[in-house]
């Protein structure tokens, strides 16, 4: 059981703290710092001046008059006298009483309800998330049914039709099953396409609970940073050498890897380091924003 003659209790919240605790590291309010040793009065055993009970014999220290000793001369004094026999003053020595000024403007634990504007920030997120998967996504029909406007190529197009994420996921789960053959180009776009399938999925179910919980990102995402980057070189050379004709040997050979087997890609290909771009500034805004908060 904490004592207050081993640690210095809080009088507004009761937290046990630290005997040369300035602040209380539960509420933030100033504790009175004790700076002189009271006895007590049955058996003479130093005390913290905080302390309600002397922690030798237990006996109540506030019943009969406590004492202190006097720091120049060793005597005991009554603890309510401010001046030594021997001229010593403990005025100086007083305990500082607590500023309501200073709790004031102590900083505060934060907690989730103090992150104004998280179920906001969630929201766009949620929002934006939706908007570009299902651009990268979703195909251009399903069966008879058309599912979006076509007017960008899509992330491939072969033989005169556009493809999307699923799309280019379809045909590289043929090829992996040996139904259909295809190129290394064929195998990096589907496994880059397939990575944000299931970085958007997580990311989705991560909006969800910051939209319940309202919190916004605590620091800054550098996995899709490094996926930006990746996305952004791969992505590059995919539409540089669907663009390019190449006669060197080795722009071949690199060409002959960046190359789709059932067409070229489309220009909206690059909404997918788009995507990756736009969450880790995202992050980084969100973070920014919280640090602000709690300045």
């Amino acid at each position: 059981m904490n004592s207050s003659n081993s640690f210095n209790i809080c009088t507004r919240c009761g937290n046990s703290n630290a005997l040369n605790a300035k602040y209380c590291s539960r509420c933030g309010i100033q504790l009175k710092v004790p700076e002189e040793p009271v006895l007590c009065h049955k058996c003479h055993t130093r005390n913290n001046p905080m302390a309600n009970f002397c922690r030798n014999c237990g006996a109540p220290l506030k019943v009969a008059p406590a004492t202190k000793l006097c720091p120049k001369c060793g005597r005991e004094v009554n603890a309510e006298d401010s001046v030594c026999v021997c001229g010593y003053s403990f005025v100086t020595l007083q305990q500082k009483a607590p500023n309501n000024a200073d709790v004031a403007n102590q900083p505060r634990r934060q907690s989730i309800y103090d992150y104004r504007g998280g179920r906001v920030f969630a929201a766009i997120a949620l929002v934006l998330l939706l908007l570009c998967a299902y651009y990268i996504v979703m195909p251009a029909h399903i069966g008879t049914v058309t599912m979006r406007p076509v007017f960008d190529g899509g992330i491939a197009s072969g033989n005169g039709v556009s493809l999307y994420g699923a799309d280019v996921l379809v045909y590289l789960c043929r090829q992996i099953f040996g139904m259909q053959a295809g190129g290394v180009g064929d195998i990096i776009l589907g496994v880059l396409v397939a990575i944000f399938v299931i970085t958007a999925f997580a990311h989705l179910v991560v909006c969800i609970v910051r939209l319940a919980v309202l919190r916004r990102s605590r620091q800054c995402n550098w996995y899709f940073c490094t996926m930006a980057i990746i996305s952004t070189v791969i992505v590059a050379l995919f539409t540089v050498f669907s663009l390019v004709t190449v006669s060197s040997s080795v722009g071949k050979a690199i060409a002959s890897v960046f190359t789709l087997s059932y067409g070229a890609v489309g220009w909206a290909i690059w909404a997918i380091p788009l995507y990756y771009w736009l969450f880790f500034v995202y992050s980084v805004i969100a973070k920014a924003k919280r640090l602000k908060e709690q300045s």
